[in-house]
């Protein structure tokens, strides 16, 4: 009886390739990729991104369309009230004339994105660094107003507070500890604030440390 020995070597070696494929898929069930698209960036499980401190609306918001780079993409109509009486706030009246950078999956904004919060509703454009889930911002997010003096601050659920003003005062390492853990003492910059105004900023980097922080072991 003959024996194929090259065949049985070749069945065996993609046999041995698709186990390691297999479990190096499962090492990590809190990371998977957006719409099994390999080149898209991981999503994070809803329990992970709980247990490193965020959390998403307890209530449905009108989903509104923003343009960017993977053309329209949907978000819920996050942006508060910006004024004591805004009938305006949780519309898309705040964002109909957003942008944003990055990814759009099935039609909605996914993973770590920035969003330039600009609309006919709204008194200064804003940006905001988060997190996005089927369009759904997670809280807390990053905010930097687009105008007047470099800024950085945070929008919580409810509420919202100044990590920086810069050239007048500095309370990030007090009230904006966590975002310092993700991403490193050197982010509340005035380089930083001024790149979000600019268009050059390096929303990749910080993506890679918001993933790398979220898998870490605290």
């Amino acid at each position: 009886m003959l024996i194929n020995t090259n065949g049985v070597i070749l069945v065996l070696f993609l046999l041995m390739i698709s186990g390691c494929s297999q479990a190096q898929d499962a090492a990590d069930p809190s990371l998977k990729r957006s719409g099994g698209n390999p080149n898209a960036a991981p999503r994070v499980s809803n329990d992970v991104l709980a247990s490193n401190g965020f959390s998403f609306a307890d209530q449905r918001r009108s989903m509104c369309e923003i343009s960017g780079p993977e053309g329209r993409c949907r978000v819920e109509a996050f942006v508060f009230g910006e004024t004591k009486v805004d009938e305006a706030s949780f519309t898309c009246g705040k964002l109909d004339r957003a942008t944003y950078v990055g990814g759009c999956i099935h039609g909605k904004l996914d993973g770590l994105s920035l969003v330039f919060a600009d609309g006919s509703k709204k008194r200064v454009k804003e940006a905001f660094i988060s997190y996005f889930e089927q369009g759904r911002i997670a809280y807390p997010a990053l905010t930097s107003f687009l105008a007047g003096d470099a800024n950085f601050g945070v929008q919580e659920q409810g509420k919202s507070y100044g990590c920086v003003y810069f050239g007048k005062w500095d309370k990030s390492s007090e009230r904006c500890a966590l975002f310092i853990k993700i991403y490193g003492t050197d982010f509340f910059t005035e380089s930083n604030a001024q790149a979000l105004r600019d268009g050059t900023f390096d929303l990749d980097n910080y993506r890679a440390k918001f993933l790398e922080f979220v898998q870490r072991k605290h």
